[in-house]
């Protein structure tokens, strides 16, 4: 069963934190719409305002790949941030891996290793990051290939799909 994009337009238009962020998903996934990343910046900027961490993870996610907006790695760092705060263990990977590559920061293995061992030394989600920790556990930023850290990444990413019921 496919979303339902009337309803969420309803629900979001009564101030429904929740809708607004599906609805900015649903634009930025292509998922019962056509892909609009200017639309789902949009959605996830309202839902960010009122509180939806998950939103700012999205908007870090924009300025990092640059969906529909410029690549900015600095003004991603700033919304991973803020999901990162909230325990987002994707902004927390992302955040590590901007500190390795030293993409809008400069350089700091010590720092990326931070991010990753925050992860590690802390409850996560239970059951949705069993994977993503167990991968984590052998993995060190020093050293690392951009090829392996491409594959971190993927990883991350595939668990993330998991977690949210994409394929």
């Amino acid at each position: 069963m496919g979303i339902n994009i009337k309803e969420l337009e309803e629900l979001a238009g009564n101030g429904d934190v929740g809708a607004i962020f599906e609805l900015g998903k649903a634009y930025f996934e292509g998922n019962g719409v056509e892909a609009n990343f200017e639309k789902a910046r949009g959605y996830f900027e309202v839902a960010a305002e009122r509180g939806s961490q998950i939103s700012n993870y999205y908007l870090g996610k924009m300025y990092y790949n640059g969906n529909g907006v410029a690549t900015n790695h600095l003004k991603a760092k700033e919304y991973f941030e803020k999901s990162a705060s909230a325990d987002n263990v994707f902004s927390t990977y992302y955040l590590g891996k901007l500190y390795y590559w030293g993409d809008g920061v400069e350089k700091d293995y010590n720092k990326a290793n931070e991010y990753k061992n925050s992860i590690l030394n802390k409850p996560l989600y239970t059951n949705q990051n069993a994977g993503l920790q167990e991968f984590y556990s052998v993995t060190d930023f020093e050293g690392l290939t951009k090829d392996f850290v491409d594959e971190l990444q993927n990883k991350v990413l595939s668990e993330y799909k998991g977690l949210y019921g994409k394929e």
